[in-house]
């Protein structure tokens, strides 16, 4: 069997159906294979950074493995962007290059370059992948791929790369093998050192993890539950829905964990943000919670704000994490009044869901406490005139409720739309976490189409979209359906609200006239040949809906003032739970004296 058939094969079997690349002479025969096999389609990028956030936006929308190729060199450089987010996020992707042929190595220690487009890529990729490897020998592609797929599935969830010389692409395969069996973690010995230098400080079994949640929450007064991405299987996610909704405990979630609640959920108490979250959230969270309850949840400055140790003083947190790392990490100073349990979130989960529950009756006090706060600072936020763009975002999740996925890319439409967009129920909101990528949303629109057959959406900044719009060409090449929304003030709104505070309103590199500058979006689309439209804000409501009916791509440019604002915002050194533009001091003293 030719050694990239069977790669192709193998990879088919696992459930990757849609492979996502751009051609070249050194990864040309996997093209080739993925063309042949009747079972698997081929979609090529116009930039392998689209394939690699397409890869990734798939293996978010389906939660399950997902590929990308580059040839050599360039090529496989351009993959960088996307397996930094594909790690960072815990996104399993197997990221495959080509190189040239073996033969061609000199085999002289410090040479440059050994020929033309090469590129050590396995050691460009090693510090943002869980496992990277050059095949050297056709013999070592059934261990090395089915090894690199376990990886990449298992534990926490992450990219491998395998780089393929051209010689090897061509090379046979004796004894295809698409099932074998590996130790739990079987590159792991950092992992478990990590294990060791914080063994005394974390529990491990889950009946002694059981009981200690289960005996915190009888004495927990203000219980909450903080569920992020690390909780990534849908069942686990309902379980713990569920094991909150018998217990009536507010839900307040992470950036990426949004939509595992529909906006509309009683338990759905907003996201955490240290910048820019809810008020609602960061108050419960933050000001007013006795106990949380930390799924999956990183809590890293971003979530919780610069001054971690100060962060929910008041309340004992128990945190549960695959990742021994992450939980070496202290929240509360010395880690006091802190329970690290390193599981499968997952596992753990379907336990407590055993638990029985006492049912109560009515809504609980702390309940109506929850849902007082989140009314009268959600009341503070929509009075703003500042945020007449939440409400824009709030309009147009009316018009794309029947989308499946909604990739949004980085910038202040991202704090919008985390903010205001309003999600229904198995409705995905899909953002470059960790990484913070722009250019990421069209093509993660596109990956997530072919995930879930259903028309998707991505919505950008004019800044951001310029990262990846030739895309644009491959949504037209194969008639998405994906509505294309490109938020437009003419500025790189985020880095210009920080140089109005920090910079003398020197906005360098960020506005028109200062190193900046923004195209008409919507002629742009037309070149394409995609419907497009170009309106002002304030006509969203009443014209946008019948321009985004219909099948097929769509691309809808609105128009902001150029000094936009994302608001609520943490000052710098203040409580994350107390934000700018400040609420009246006569709602906050009361909320906080609840």
């Amino acid at each position: 069997m030719k050694l990239s058939d069977y790669v192709v094969a193998f990879l088919q079997k696992k459930g990757i159906r849609h492979f996502f690349g751009y051609q070249g002479t050194m990864i040309a025969h996997l093209v080739d294979s993925i063309e042949r096999n009747p079972d698997t389609e081929n979609h090529s990028s116009y930039n392998e950074q689209g394939a690699a956030f397409a890869a990734c936006g798939y293996a978010q929308a389906k939660e399950e493995c997902a590929c990308a190729y580059a040839t050599s060199g360039p090529g496989a450089v351009n993959l960088l962007s996307g397996v930094a987010d594909a790690y960072y996020d815990s996104l399993p992707v197997i990221f495959l290059t080509g190189q040239l042929n073996t033969y061609e190595y000199s085999g002289i220690k410090g040479l440059r370059q050994q020929g033309f487009q090469e590129t050590d890529i396995v050691a460009m990729a090693k510090p943002i992948t869980k496992y990277a490897v050059q095949i050297r020998d056709a013999e070592d592609i059934v261990t090395e791929l089915n090894k690199a797929y376990h990886i990449a599935t298992t534990g926490r969830r992450g990219p491998v790369l395998i780089d393929l010389p051209m010689n090897i692409q061509r090379g046979e395969v004796e004894n295809p093998v698409y099932d074998m069996e590996f130790e739990e973690d079987v590159c792991g010995v950092e992992v478990e050192e990590a294990v060791e230098t914080a063994s005394a400080h974390i529990l491990h079994g889950t009946d002694e993890a059981v009981r200690a949640i289960c005996d915190e929450l009888e004495q927990a007064k203000r219980p909450v539950i903080m569920l992020g991405h690390g909780v990534d299987s849908a069942v686990s996610q309902q379980k713990l829905i569920r094991f909150a909704r018998s217990r009536q405990i507010p839900i307040v979630t992470s950036v990426l964990a949004k939509s595992v609640l529909a906006y509309d959920d009683p338990q759905n108490f907003g996201c955490i943000g240290g910048a820019y979250g809810h008020r609602y959230a960061n108050m419960i969270a933050n000001a007013k919670s006795d106990l949380l309850l930390c799924f999956g949840i990183s809590l890293c400055t971003r979530q919780i704000g610069t001054k971690v140790n100060e962060f929910a003083k008041g309340a004992k947190i128990i945190r549960v994490d695959l990742d021994p790392y992450n939980l070496q990490r202290n929240i509360h100073e010395n880690g006091e009044n802190e329970i690290k349990i390193l599981a499968e979130t997952g596992t753990l989960i379907q336990a407590l869901d055993k638990v029985p529950c006492r049912e109560q009756e009515g809504i609980s006090d702390w309940m109506v406490v929850c849902s007082e706060i989140r009314e009268n600072l959600q009341a503070v936020d929509d009075a703003l005139p500042e945020r007449y763009p939440n409400r824009m975002i709030g309009e147009l999740s009316d018009m794309l409720k029947d989308t499946g996925a909604i990739a949004v890319d980085v910038g202040q439409h991202m704090v919008w739309s985390y903010q205001s967009f309003k999600n229904r129920e198995g409705q995905k909101l899909l953002f470059s976490g960790g990484h913070g990528a722009m250019g990421y949303a069209l093509p993660a629109a596109i990956g997530a189409y072919y995930a879930t057959g259903k028309p998707t959406a991505c919505i950008c900044g004019d800044g951001a979209f310029q990262m990846n719009i030739q895309e644009l060409e491959w949504v037209k090449r194969e008639n998405l359906p994906v509505k294309i929304m490109v938020m437009n003030n003419e500025a790189l709104g985020m880095i210009r609200h920080l140089q109005r505070d920090y910079f003398d309103c020197l906005f360098a590199g960020t506005t028109d006239g200062c190193g900046f500058a923004s195209c008409d979006f919507s002629k742009v689309a037309a070149a394409y040949g995609i419907p497009s439209c170009r309106m002002h804000c304030e006509d969203v409501k009443e014209e946008a809906p019948q321009f985004m009916e219909g099948p097929g791509p769509k691309l809808l440019e609105v128009m902001l003032e150029h000094g936009t604002f994302a608001y609520p915002k943490t000052c710098l050194g203040e409580p994350i739970h107390n934000q700018q533009p400040y609420a009246p001091k006569s709602v906050y003293d009361h909320l906080m004296a609840l």
